[in-house]
């Protein structure tokens, strides 16, 4: 009995060693794993002090973040690739796709327009830092439509402003479209909506400015007929109102009838054309304050030069020069 247990015990154990020879052969054992065939989930972990430096690495880790749409942990790599190796023969591939990952994370006007800057300002860095690159045509056409979204940005905000009745507000949102990004769509609107604002705002002559802007800058625009429509509205209504009632925020003086300070920056300066004025000049007094029911002569106070800080006891009405003020 004792001595089959012990032959079983022998022929399994040759068994086993022999089995396990035939499995780790010289043959069929596995090779070690090189380091350049390393798969990608390799690279975020156990990298080595001298990997994080590598361009290569680098550039890999960033354009793995970045077709898995995250888009702001790729922004940190392909910058930390730039400050590490900008004179790289693929700096400029990186710039673009910075810029790119910016560009992809813009959302709704109504949101947060900090990607539509930034990728604006990463697109135009891409231009100036390198030259002639093969990305330069689509980096412009990025821009003009991060141009586009930041017009329609301040559209957006200065309708808010203008329907709730904040008009100077509204007016410095649609005087910054005009200013900024006069080559886009936005800036014809503004000029309709500014010249609304100033009408709301009972400044006649600024009003008249820009709705004259509008028709003679863009005869062929859909909106120089609303712009025409405006015109004759203006044209029908009679601009008697009392100095008091003019927001006291458009202009101030330094004493009564003193040296006037700066106009606001939002304010479009006037110049006479065809009787009315226009936007882009020094003002003239094309229309002054005057008494009511007196002769309005040319040496009177001029309405956009001054605005006494108390009005006068008669009440005092807009006139043209040289007409009777009724």
């Amino acid at each position: 009995m004792l001595r089959h247990r012990v032959a079983t015990l022998v022929v399994a154990l040759t068994s086993c060693l022999t089995l396990g020879c035939s499995m780790f052969s010289d043959n069929e054992a596995p090779a070690p794993t090189a380091g350049a065939d390393r798969t990608d989930a390799q690279i975020f972990v156990g990298d080595t002090i001298e990997m994080n430096y590598d361009p290569n690495v680098i550039l890999k880790r960033a354009e793995s973040f970045h077709e898995q749409e995250g888009y702001a942990e790729a922004i940190v790599e392909y910058q930390h690739f730039l400050d590490l190796h900008r004179k790289h023969i693929l700096a400029p591939y990186a710039q673009y796709r910075l810029a790119l990952s910016h560009f992809k994370m813009i959302q709704t006007i109504d949101r947060d327009m900090t990607p539509v800057k930034k990728a604006r300002e990463e697109f135009r860095e891409l231009i100036d830092e390198f030259p002639a690159n093969q990305y330069e045509a689509e980096a412009r056409v990025k821009i003009r439509e991060c141009e586009d979204l930041l017009a329609k940005n301040h559209l957006f905000v200065g309708t808010f402003y203008y329907n709730r009745e904040q008009y100077l507000a509204a007016a410095r949102r649609f005087e910054k479209i005009i200013d900024r990004y006069p080559s886009t769509e936005e800036a014809v609107e503004a000029k309709l909506q500014l010249a609304k604002t100033y009408q709301k705002l009972m400044a006649w002559e600024w009003a008249r400015a820009w709705a004259m802007t509008l028709v003679q800058q863009h005869p062929r625009h859909t909106l120089r007929e609303d712009g025409l429509k405006l015109l004759a509205a203006l044209d029908k209504e009679q601009p008697n109102v009392m100095t008091a009632a003019r927001p006291r925020g458009f202009l101030q003086t330094r004493g009564p009838l003193k040296q006037p300070v700066p106009r606001p920056a939002f304010f479009p300066a006037t110049t006479a054309i065809n009787g009315a004025s226009s936007p882009g000049s020094q003002p003239v007094s094309t229309m002054t304050d005057c008494p009511l029911g007196s002769w309005c002569g040319t040496t009177s106070t001029s309405l956009s030069n001054t605005l006494a800080p108390n009005p006068p006891i008669t009440p005092s009405v807009t006139c043209r020069p040289g007409t009777w003020c009724q």
